[in-house]
């Protein structure tokens, strides 16, 4: 037998099911591979600590689960090749594999020594190629020094070992820019501008006890440990004083000497924080507020002068948990059609159901969900269950002529989004004249074309578009036109004041008869009041959803309004 390699390759199987992963083991071990096993939990710790190269992943194959947990491993370990296995595998679940991204795969009772040779090699070369591109993207292109991404991943393993008891240590992050080098640039032309970088890389490369990395045009970040609090006090602000002197020394390039002034921004960990966004945000708040103090000074963060709440950070680890564990519900607020007073549709809104800390609302996670990618699995969660919610509304014998649900702008950056969807549509027989997607303007204009692209895309199979908080972004009335967008849904900030603010009504209005102009239908979010309620019934508004009909509700309640005919009451608003 063909050894695959001369070093013993270590691969990890991870199981999420509980299988038993003996076979894979021999597989490999006849292989002369040396590999661990884990459930899915105890992956990250594991990956963490060796040196794996390829990952070997049984999952239960749910539409959540295989999405949520290739998509976790992907976005953290995007160099380690990731191969699906099973006792059996039916082409099914192969075409499901390569959707949910995996490398390869394999079924541990058909696999010849052949057939795991081929799979090793191929999927070690495509290890061996990921790592040398990645080793050449680790440095910045102009100074030579570590970029940002790379810092990003040290400074996260450096912070996560200093948390262990016999390991405690304490780090100074520094943020280091020029003043006035924008205007610099622009009086002497960029090359002048990356002769006065790369010469202040190399003063920094000279003082720096830690990493360094370039941020970003003139902005550098540094690192300091020491052993306790009151020596990294000492040392940090012994090396900003350090800083400042040599970066105000003359720089040179043809002809011309030139003296730019410096600040500086500290922020502690652990006291300040160890999370890095964090760290290196608060960093900045500190260099800023240098700036406007002197120039050639440094600041250390003080919390008390940025009180602003970080308590979304805690919840970052445990979203990819609430994926898996189908902690997630859809409330449902009704839309009616302010003729009849009938509901016609719904929109749904995601709520995560902690196990401990209770209901928690979209602001609360969604922005973290945006900014670390899990917006994706999330999304595609909301579609399967919004469709599985039709289903069981048809069964019932009900129906409703639309149901939307928010389709993020992170979500068109996924190649695999109309393929996905389409996968689920199939499975969950959507009815697609029923299914709306609601935009954001800020998402339909933040990259015109490439959603546009997908929006069309997406509209082929039958599904409508809303744009929603309409008015409160750039529109752009030929893109209105051209995309398949069916309705416009007017913001609540401008609903909530159409009674007392002369300029809410006036705006109302006048997107009403854009609406009208353009042939789409129009919605009122927001609605709290029958005084509201009569002022978009007079200036002809469609529909309207609101407290004033209902909060968002859990499904079984919505399917009760529905199941009674709700009605808006007059005496319902009595009270308004």
């Amino acid at each position: 037998m063909l050894s695959v390699a001369s070093n013993n390759p270590e691969c990890l199987i991870i199981d999420s099911c509980g299988i038993d992963t003996s076979k894979m083991v021999d597989l490999l071990q006849r292989h002369q591979c040396t590999s661990r096993q884990c459930s899915f939990d105890q992956a990250s710790e594991l990956l963490a600590r060796t040196d794996c190269q390829l990952i070997f992943l049984h999952t239960c194959y749910t539409d959540t689960n295989a999405l949520s947990e290739l998509h976790y491993l992907r976005q953290l370990y995007p160099m380690i090749p990731i191969i699906l296995f099973d006792d059996k595998i039916d082409t099914t679940r192969i075409d499901e594999s390569m959707l949910w991204r995996a490398n390869d795969f394999i079924s541990t009772a058909e696999c010849t020594d052949e057939i795991l040779q081929r799979v090793l090699r191929y999927n070690l070369k495509v290890y061996q190629y990921r790592t040398e591109i990645e080793r050449l993207n680790q440095l910045d292109p102009l100074t030579g020094m570590m970029n940002r991404q790379q810092f990003y991943k040290e400074l996260g393993e450096q912070l996560k070992s200093s948390k262990k008891p016999a390991t405690v240590q304490h780090f100074a992050l520094i943020s280091v820019d020029l003043d006035g080098f924008r205007r610099f640039n622009n009086l002497n032309g960029y090359t002048a501008g990356d002769l006065v970088v790369k010469e202040m890389s190399q003063r920094l490369t000279k003082l720096s006890p830690g990493l360094t990395c370039r941020q970003g045009n003139d902005e550098f970040i540094l690192l300091q440990g020491a052993d306790s609090r009151e020596h990294l006090t000492q040392q940090s602000t012994q090396l900003c004083k350090q800083i400042i002197h040599s970066l105000t020394q003359p720089y040179t390039y043809p002809d011309v000497e030139v003296i730019l002034p410096c600040s500086i921004g500290v922020a502690l960990a652990p006291e300040q924080h160890y999370e890095i966004d964090t760290l290196i945000n608060q960093a900045t708040l500190a260099r800023i507020k240098a700036k406007e103090k002197s120039c050639c000074s440094y600041v250390i963060f003080d919390r008390q002068e940025h009180p602003k709440d970080q308590s979304h950070i805690a919840i970052e680890p445990e979203l990819i948990n609430a994926i898996r564990r189908n902690e997630f519900e859809l409330f449902y607020q009704p839309r009616i059609d302010i003729a009849s007073g009938n509901i016609i549709g719904a929109e749904g809104l995601i709520r995560w159901r902690h196990p401990e800390k209770g209901l928690i609302y979209p602001d609360a996670f969604i922005p973290t969900a945006e900014r670390t990618g899990l917006i994706v699995p999330i999304g595609y969660w909301v579609i399967q269950q919004a469709g599985q919610d039709l289903q069981r509304i048809a069964a019932s014998g009900l129906s409703i002529e639309r149901l939307s649900v928010n389709l993020s702008f992170r979500q068109f950056q996924d190649s695999y989004l109309c393929r996905t969807i389409q996968r689920l549509i199939n499975k969950y027989t959507i009815d697609t004249s029923i299914l709306e997607f609601e935009l954001t303007e800020s998402a339909l204009f933040n990259n015109e074309v490439h959603v546009q692209e997908g929006i069309e895309e997406l509209h082929t199979l039958g599904i409508n578009f809303s744009l929603d908080d309409f008015g409160t972004g750039y529109s752009s009335f030929s893109l209105l036109q051209k995309l398949p967008i069916s309705s416009l849904k007017i913001d609540r900030s401008f609903v909530s004041g159409v009674m007392t603010n002369t300029d809410d009504r006036e705006i109302v209005k006048a997107l009403i008869r854009l609406a009208h102009s353009l042939n789409k239908e129009i919605i009122a979010e927001g609605v709290e009041t029958k005084q509201q309620l009569n002022f978009l019934s007079r200036y002809g508004c469609h529909q309207a959803q609101g407290y004033l009909y209902s909060k968002p509700i859990p499904y079984e309640e919505f399917v009760y309004l529905l199941e009674h005919g709700y009605q808006l009451k007059e005496e319902s608003a009595a009270t308004q």
